[in-house]
């Protein structure tokens, strides 16, 4: 992990983790060193589901807490007598939140707190409140599957090798089975490690499987950024990286990446998920059907026909998703676009007749209600529903994040393989 180093600032910002009190006798201190900072407990969840943030800052002027939770944008804290910085917010609902500290402007990370995800080059700090509306991304003690770093070829993309994860299900490795598979897509912004950081798919799919609620499956989820070999974070070139793209950003952060209308996966009339249209000879989703599933359909034990194969992404990702399938019908035979549209004109609706005459089971599309891929989301499900597709449209109360996009997984593969 890379966090900013702070100069100029006069802040001495020190944490240790304490599971017994908030804070307490001061720490040993290091023969010749001065006196030990106070331990802080940071988040500290309470029973209420109220959380507590605290930071050692003594000498800061100003402490705020940025959360992914609503009307969570720059919330103060206040210093105690021993420049402890707190504040207590909530309660917070069941999901898994991101946060950070900002000190006399500038992001901190909570050094209190070793759970951190990695967006494109954004760093933040994580916080799980557990409970039924978050069971599904939620830590259980029931089977796990393998998450594998898999380098490929590809020729298309002039890169002689790049990395994806993979997901085999429980038993895999021990067994003779072969599997159906799913493709699954980040956003722009996100790499290969995005769905199982931030997205938590390995651990949506081992608790699926766990109850029953999904057969068992292959999970591929590749990097969507056509000139990088691997993610950020892995000392490869500049960091951040040159090739990188820039994520959209979470709640309470200004500076989303936007797009042309109509591009595949941004919303109708205007903003964000992917990067404008794309030729599709030389692209990613080329590389995608014709490099990455005859590699996995060669190195892993799977069914490779049309009805074992499916396909979902998730805002930039969900324009690949509608590109690599428009493109070839008749190789997915489930299809799921989280959070994108498409620029629906004759063209696209005959590469729609084309695709529904390639024979699709199932077409899934779903979208938050503050989403900014809402309206071109509607309009793609609208127009899969005129062509007769077996279809469903899904909708919940959220916006263009990652809260949204775990339900749809644990929503969406379900139907899959049946």
């Amino acid at each position: 992990m890379r966090t900013s180093r702070i100069r100029g600032t006069g802040v001495a910002i020190v944490s240790l983790l304490c599971t017994a009190a908030a804070f307490g006798q001061p720490a040993a201190t290091p023969a010749g060193r001065g006196p030990a900072a106070p331990r802080v407990v940071s988040p500290e969840i309470l029973p209420d589901k109220q959380v507590t943030f605290r930071l050692f800052a003594p000498k800061a002027s100003e402490v705020m807490v940025t959360g992914h939770w609503e009307n969570g944008t720059n919330i103060p804290l206040t210093k105690d007598a021993a420049g402890i910085w707190s504040v207590t917010v909530g309660p917070l609902a069941e999901q898994l939140w991101g946060y950070s500290f900002t000190v006399d402007g500038v992001k901190v990370l909570d050094p209190g707190n070793a759970e951190t995800q990695r967006d494109g080059n954004r760093y933040e700090n994580l916080l799980m409140i557990s409970g039924p509306a978050s069971a599904m991304w939620d830590f259980k003690d029931v089977p796990h599957g393998q998450v594998e770093s898999i380098w490929y070829s590809s020729p298309i993309l002039k890169e002689k090798s790049r990395r994806m994860l993979v997901y085999t299900p429980p038993g895999y490795h021990t067994g003779t089975a072969s599997y159906p598979v799913l493709y699954l897509l980040h956003g722009g912004g996100g790499d290969e490690d995005a769905w199982n950081t931030m997205g938590r798919a390995n651990i949506i799919m081992d608790n699926l499987l766990a109850a029953g609620k999904i057969k068992p499956m292959i999970v591929v989820m590749p990097n969507g950024n056509a000139t990088q070999t691997v993610s950020q974070g892995y000392g490869f070139g500049p960091t951040p990286a040159l090739t990188s793209v820039t994520a959209p950003p979470p709640p309470g952060q200004a500076g989303a990446a936007r797009g042309p209308a109509g591009a595949p996966g941004a919303p109708a009339g205007g903003a964000a998920g992917g990067r404008g249209p794309q030729p599709y000879e030389g692209s990613y989703p080329q590389s995608l059907v014709k490099e990455i599933v005859p590699f996995i359909e060669h190195n892993y034990r799977v069914v490779a026909n049309k009805n074992s194969r499916a396909i979902a992404g998730l805002s930039m990702g969900a324009g690949h998703t509608i590109a690599a399938t428009n493109n070839n019908p008749g190789v997915f035979g489930y299809i799921g676009v989280f959070s994108g549209g498409g620029r629906i004109d004759e063209a696209f609706d005959k590469q729609l007749a084309a695709l529904k005459a390639g024979g699709v089971k199932y077409y899934w599309l779903g979208a938050g209600d503050k989403d900014m891929a809402h309206a071109g989301t509607v309009a793609l499900a609208e127009e899969v529903k005129k062509e007769g597709f077996e279809t469903s449209y899904h909708e919940m109360t959220g916006i263009h994040y990652w809260f949204i996009w775990r339900q749809f997984l644990s929503d969406f593969a379900p139907v899959l393989f049946q």
